[in-house]
C-alpha cells in the first residue's frame, strides 16, 4: 500500500508558504506619495470612481503648496463630491477655486458649481432656508457675470424655482395663523409675499388670502383693494378666477 502522506505534507507546506507570501504583500503597499496620489487620484476620476478620486486627491491637495496641478485637482475633487452628492464639500472645494484662481477660465466652473451645489442642498420650503438663500446668490451672481450662457440660463431657471420655495415658505407660515384665525399675524405674512416674492405663484395665492382674512376681520376697504389687485395684476390666476364678480357696493356689506 502506497503511503500518501510525504506527499500530502509537501503539499501542504508550499499550500502555507504561498499564504504567507501573500499575506506579506498584503501587509506592505507601497506608500502613497505626493505623486502617487495625484496619479492615481486623476486615473480614478477619469473613470469614474469619485470616492477613491476625492480621497486620493485630497492628500495630494492637503500636502502641496504652490503646484501648477492644484488648481485641477481642486475641480476634480470638486466635481467628484458633486457625483457622491457631497454638496457642502463639493462647495467648499469650487469656491477655493474661484477666490484663489479668479481670473482663470477654471473660476466660470467653478462659480457655476457653487451655484448647483448650493441649489442641491436648497431643502422643501419647510425647512431652514439657508442654503436656499445661499443658492440664489451664488445662481444670480453667476447670471450676472456670464450673461447670455447656457449655464447662466439654468442659473436664472434654478432661481426662479428657488424663490418659488421661498414665497412658498412664506405662504404657508401666513396660512398657519389664518386656518387659526389670527388674521392679524396672518395678514403680515401674506403681505410680505406680496412685497418680496410678487413673481411667484404664492403672490396671487397670497392675494385670495388676504381678501378672506380682510373680509373676515371686517376690513371691506382692504377686502377690495386686494380683490381689485388680484384681477388686475394675476387676471389669469387659478385664484382670480375663483373669485366671484365683486359686490355693487361692497361698502355695504
Amino acid at each position: 500500500m502506497t503511503d500518501h502522506r510525504p506527499i500530502r505534507r509537501a503539499a501542504l507546506a508550499l499550500l502555507a508558504a504561498a499564504a504567507l507570501g501573500g499575506c506579506a504583500v498584503f501587509r506592505t503597499p507601497p506608500p502613497v506619495t505626493v505623486e502617487t496620489a495625484y496619479a492615481q487620484g486623476m486615473e480614478a476620476y477619469q473613470a469614474g470612481r469619485y470616492r477613491r478620486a476625492a480621497e486620493l486627491l485630497s492628500q495630494f491637495v492637503s500636502s502641496t503648496g504652490a503646484d501648477p496641478r492644484l488648481k485641477g485637482a481642486l475641480m476634480a475633487m470638486a466635481r467628484s463630491h458633486l457625483e457622491t452628492r457631497e454638496y457642502v464639500t463639493a462647495a467648499s472645494e469650487f469656491l477655493r477655486v474661484a477666490t484663489e484662481f479668479p481670473s482663470d477660465p477654471e473660476a466660470a466652473e467653478a462659480r457655476f458649481g457653487l451655484c448647483q451645489a448650493y441649489h442641491s442642498l436648497a431643502p422643501r420650503p419647510q425647512l431652514d432656508p439657508e442654503y436656499t438663500s445661499a443658492a440664489i446668490t451664488y445662481c444670480e451672481s453667476y447670471a450676472s457675470i456670464y450673461p447670455g450662457t447656457p449655464e447662466a440660463q439654468q442659473a436664472l431657471a434654478w432661481v426662479t424655482e428657488l424663490r418659488g420655495r421661498l414665497g412658498e415658505k412664506q405662504y404657508q407660515n401666513g396660512f398657519f395663523y389664518f386656518r387659526r384665525g389670527l388674521y392679524d399675524a396672518a395678514v403680515v405674512y401674506f403681505n410680505d409675499v406680496l412685497t418680496v416674492y410678487p413673481d411667484t405663484p404664492s403672490a396671487p395665492a397670497a392675494l385670495l388670502r388676504l381678501v378672506e382674512a380682510y373680509g373676515r376681520m371686517g376690513y371691506r376697504e382692504e377686502e377690495t383693494a386686494a380683490r381689485e389687485r388680484l384681477l388686475r395684476d394675476y387676471p389669469q390666476s387659478p385664484q382670480a378666477a375663483s373669485l366671484a364678480a365683486p359686490p355693487a357696493d361692497s361698502a355695504g356689506r
